[in-house]
C-alpha cells in the first residue's frame, strides 16, 4: 500500500512544486526520489538507478538534441534566416495558407512560448483578411503545434522515441495521418473566420529567401534518412552559420544563448523518473489496484494523459510524465496504445490556458481567452476523436 501513496504523492508534488515556481527538472528528480523511498526497496535504490541513468547512452543523446535545437532555433532567430524566408512566402502564398503556414514554420523552432515569435508576421495578413483577435489567436496556436505529428527533430518527437523505444520512422508514420487532420480541422474552421479574400503575389520566392529552410530540411532529411538526430542538428547549425555568414566569435554566442542547461537538465530528470519507475515497480501496482476495481485499461490511457497535458505548462514534458507513468501497464510494447497517450497528451496541452503560446499570443493579440479556449477545444476534440477512432482501428487490425 505504501508503494501506491508513494506514487500518488510523487505526482501530486509535481504539480505543487510547479505551483510555487520550482524548476521543472528539480519538481521530477523530488518525484522520482519519493518514488524510491516508497518503494519497499533499500535507500540506497536512489543512486543506483541515477548511476544508471546517467550511464545510459540514450541518456546522453537525448541531452544533447533537445540542447541542439535550442541552438539551432536560436541561430535561425538571430541570423534572420527563417524571417527573410517567412516574408518572401508572405508575397506568394494565398491569404488562409499563408496564416497557416507562417506559425507551423515557426514551430520547428522549438522553444517556450515560442507563438509569440510568429504572431507579428501573421498580423499584418490577418488584419487584411478581416481577422479578429481571437481569430488570430487561434491561427497562431493551432497550427504552430501542427508538427507534433511529423518532425523527427522536435522536443516532443525525440522524448517519445526516448521512451517508448520505438524507431522514429516508425513511430512518424503512425502519427503522420494526424498531422493532415489537424491541418484539415484548422483550415475548415478558420475558413469562417476569413471574411476578405486575397489572391497570392509573385508566381515564386526569390532563391535568397529560400535559405531559411535549408538547415530545417537538412536536419530533418538527414534524421529520416538514419543519422543520429544530435548529428543532424549539428549539420543544421553549421549549415546556418555558414548561409548567415556568422564568424567563429558570433557562431559561440549564438551556441552560448541558444543553450538552455533547464532543458537538459529537464530531459535527464525525466529518463531518471522513467528507470525509477521501472525499478520500483510502484505505479504498476498503483494501476493493477485501479484496474482490479474495474476501471478499463483504456479508459486510463484516455483520461490520464489529458489530466497531465492541461497541468504540464510543456508537452515535452507532459510526455516526459505520461509515458513512464503509464506505457508499463501495456505489458508488450504496443504503438497504438502508446500513440493514444500521446494524442490525449497533446490536445489538452493545446487547448490548457496554461499553455504558454496561448497565454502569451493572447496577450500580444489583446483577445478574449474564453472564446480562443472554445475554438482551441472544439478543434482538439475533434482532432482527439478522429485520432481515437484511428488509433483503436489499426490495434483492431
Amino acid at each position: 500500500m505504501i508503494e501506491v501513496a508513494g506514487v500518488i504523492a510523487a505526482f501530486a508534488m509535481i504539480f505543487i512544486l510547479r505551483a510555487r515556481g520550482i524548476q521543472f527538472y528539480a519538481a521530477i528528480t523530488v518525484a522520482a526520489i519519493i518514488i524510491g523511498l516508497t518503494s519497499g526497496g533499500p535507500p540506497a535504490t536512489i543512486f543506483e538507478v541515477l548511476l544508471t541513468t546517467l550511464t545510459e547512452p540514450s541518456t546522453w543523446t537525448l541531452c544533447i538534441a533537445v540542447a541542439l535545437i535550442s541552438v539551432l532555433g536560436y541561430a535561425l532567430k538571430e541570423t534572420g534566416l527563417m524571417v527573410r524566408f517567412i516574408e518572401g512566402l508572405s508575397t506568394v502564398l494565398p491569404g488562409s495558407v499563408l496564416l497557416a503556414t507562417i506559425p507551423a514554420l515557426f514551430g520547428f523552432l522549438s522553444m517556450p512560448g515560442g507563438a509569440l515569435m510568429s504572431a507579428p508576421f501573421i498580423e499584418p495578413e490577418a488584419d487584411r483578411l478581416g481577422l479578429r483577435p481571437e481569430h488570430k489567436t487561434y491561427f497562431n496556436v493551432w497550427f504552430r503545434h501542427l508538427l507534433y505529428w511529423m518532425n523527427p527533430i522536435s522536443s516532443s518527437t525525440i522524448m517519445a522515441v526516448t521512451l517508448s523505444g520505438f524507431p522514429v520512422n516508425t513511430w512518424l508514420r503512425v502519427q503522420s495521418p494526424l498531422f493532415f487532420v489537424m491541418v484539415a480541422i484548422g483550415l475548415i474552421v478558420g475558413r469562417r473566420f476569413i471574411t476578405v479574400e486575397k489572391d497570392g503575389g509573385r508566381e515564386a520566392l526569390d532563391p535568397g529567401d529560400m535559405k531559411g529552410v535549408v538547415p530545417i530540411l537538412l536536419s530533418v532529411g538527414l534524421t529520416l534518412y538514419g543519422v543520429p538526430v544530435w548529428m543532424s542538428l549539428v549539420v543544421g547549425i553549421l549549415t546556418t552559420f555558414v548561409l548567415g555568414r556568422v564568424g567563429p566569435r558570433g557562431a559561440s554566442r549564438m551556441v552560448a544563448g541558444g543553450f538552455s542547461p533547464e532543458i537538459v537538465l529537464s530531459a535527464a530528470s525525466m529518463l531518471y523518473l522513467r528507470d525509477m519507475i521501472l525499478a520500483s515497480g510502484s505505479v504498476t501496482s498503483l494501476f493493477d489496484a485501479m484496474i482490479a476495481s474495474g476501471v478499463p485499461l483504456l479508459a486510463v490511457a484516455m483520461v490520464v494523459p489529458m489530466m497531465i497535458g492541461a497541468v504540464s505548462g510543456s508537452h515535452s514534458m507532459g510526455v516526459g510524465i505520461s509515458f513512464p507513468l503509464l506505457l508499463p501497464l501495456f505489458g508488450a510494447p504496443n504503438i497504438h496504445y502508446t500513440s493514444i497517450v500521446f494524442l490525449g497528451t497533446t490536445c489538452a496541452y493545446i487547448t490548457s490556458p496554461l499553455h504558454l503560446c496561448t497565454v502569451l499570443t493572447n496577450a500580444y493579440f489583446k483577445s478574449d481567452m474564453n472564446k480562443v479556449i472554445r475554438y482551441l477545444a472544439s478543434s482538439s476534440a475533434a482532432l482527439y476523436v478522429v485520432g481515437l477512432a484511428y488509433h483503436l482501428l489499426l490495434n483492431g487490425l
